[in-house]
């Protein structure tokens, strides 16, 4: 017989019949159209057979004497292998209530015998195309609603990417939203320090924490890859994503990790690269304690996941070398070229952001106004470069002598110095007057035309006081300068205070 329009080739359909002659004449019927066609004459062999190998369509007889048609469709209908199998009953039992216990059992249709060749096989090829289309909108549905999933994933990571604060931040957002988002348990991110020619773990996220996994992390931590060694390794060498099943049986290098992997059952591992242009930024990897086969569209969302942090990595890199770049700016900005002190911008800038904290709290405020002096016979008779000198190595000497960090050194003017020190009253700032001068002294700078010593002295003005809003910060300027003053009036190389008695160096020449 000819192959008719009726049939669906590819279908395979198991015969419950303990009738030969029926179980021929089906066979023949259905074969001839291009169907696969199993036999079975009892209904325990055709449960097992269905549980071996599910078919697609079952026609099941009622009357057979060790378990009827009944119990068969029943037990099939019970167990998930075999619960969406449709079953067409072909019986001589044409009584409706047969008819009805078929259909509330399960049953999707019911011939009566005598059967007729074309109506079996249109009642046959109708229920599998109906299965058929039934299989095509639940495979839709899972394909939008993992679309759905994806669309989400690549929502998610890219929102936690846009509002973490740095890329470590970024990374260990993106890790959990992925292994979230797919249901692997363990995720990595491995990056390049500039200084390095290896991978180093980065960040880490692991989903569900245990002793062995935590382990596993742990030999992650203190283990560093090469180009093309190992899972990592390849994917940063070949800037391609990977896969790679039963992880036990690869070399994921080193040998300790490949231990701690197998100790955690880790079974299944994938990676891709981060990619700018034609350079890698990091691997991102994920490893299952599931077996899984070869998921390509994961791989490709991930690496979506993975575009998408590559752009990321290069916006905060640019906004770290812009930061850096201003630091440095406003360094350069605020910092005297030839002393690397503060210059008076920026000791204008301090004293008055320190007097408005001091007036706040209440808290003492000084000032050291520190000139060298006979600087310009220096100057004279030495050179310009030797000046230079000198006053690099007294800038140094300076700041030596100052070791708090709210404490400020700055270049005042040619060869006048500053030191702010918030939070120090007078005695304090005596104390620091004193070191100066001695760290000056130190330097033993010979200087054969000073009229005060046979070198590089200084003389410094002290003034200090509790900031009130009766004054402003040049008050703390005034007293200082005018102290200054004093203590080159009364003979240079000393420390005057505008509240004391003129205190003399303990440097004798």
């Amino acid at each position: 017989m000819a192959q008719s329009s009726l049939a669906l080739p590819s279908s395979d359909i198991l015969i419950v019949d303990d009738t030969p002659e029926n179980l021929r004449l089906l066979s023949k019927m259905l074969e001839s159209q291009g169907y696969r066609v199993r036999r079975s004459i009892s209904g325990r062999m055709a449960l097992h057979a269905s549980q071996i190998e599910p078919p697609d369509l079952v026609l099941l007889d009622i009357n057979m004497p060790d378990m009827d048609g009944y119990e068969v469709c029943r037990q099939l209908k019970a167990h998930p292998k075999t619960l969406d199998i449709p079953i067409v009953f072909i019986s001589a039992l044409d009584h409706t209530q047969n008819k009805v216990q078929a259909f509330e059992l399960g049953a999707v249709d019911y011939i009566t015998k005598p059967f007729q060749e074309q109506e079996v096989l249109s009642r046959v090829k109708a229920q599998l195309t109906i299965q058929r289309q039934q299989q095509l909108l639940l495979d839709h549905n899972r394909q939008l609603e993992r679309s759905h999933l994806e669309i989400r994933l690549l929502l998610s990571t890219i929102q936690a990417a846009n509002q973490a604060a740095d890329i470590d931040m970024a990374l260990r957002e993106i890790l959990r939203e992925v292994c979230q988002a797919i249901g692997w348990d363990y995720g990595e991110a491995w990056m390049q320090w500039e200084t390095e020619e290896v991978l180093t773990l980065r960040q880490p996220y692991l989903h569900a924490a245990s002793q062995d996994m935590t382990q596993f992390q742990y030999c992650s931590l203190h283990t560093q890859y090469q180009q093309g060694e190992g899972l990592v390794g390849q994917v940063w060498q070949t800037q391609q994503p990977a896969w790679q099943d039963n992880i036990h049986h690869h070399d994921l290098l080193p040998c300790i990790r490949c231990v701690a992997a197998h100790q955690a059952n880790l079974k299944t591992a994938f990676a891709v690269p981060v990619m700018l242009h034609d350079r890698s930024l990091a691997v991102l990897a994920f490893y299952s304690v599931v077996d899984r086969a070869l998921d390509q569209r994961l791989l490709d969302v991930v690496s979506a996941v993975a575009l998408q942090l590559g752009i990321f990595i290069q916006q905060k890199q640019a906004e770290e070398a812009l930061r850096q770049a201003n630091l440095e700016l406003q360094r350069l900005v605020s910092l005297d070229g030839l002393t690397q002190l503060a210059n008076r911008r920026r000791f204008d800038e301090y004293l008055e952001q320190e007097w408005r904290r001091s007036r706040r709290e209440q808290q003492p405020l000084s000032l050291i106004l520190c000139d060298v002096d006979h600087f310009k016979l220096y100057n004279d008779h030495y050179g310009h470069q030797a000046g230079d000198d000198c006053l690099k190595q007294i800038a140094q000497a300076i700041t030596q002598s100052i070791r708090r960090p709210a404490d400020l050194a700055a270049r005042y003017g040619g060869e006048e110095f500053a030191v702010i020190l918030p939070n120090s009253d007078w005695e304090g700032a005596v104390h620091i007057a004193k070191t100066i001068q001695q760290a000056i002294a130190d330097l033993h700078i010979c200087h054969d035309y000073s009229n005060t010593a046979p070198m590089i002295t200084m003389s410094l003005g002290i003034s200090s006081l509790v900031p009130s809003d009766a004054h402003g910060a040049t008050a703390l300027i005034t007293a200082a300068d005018r102290a200054l003053y004093e203590a080159k009036a009364k003979g240079r190389n000393a420390y005057q205070s505008a509240n004391m008695p003129l205190g003399l160096s303990s440097t004798l020449f």
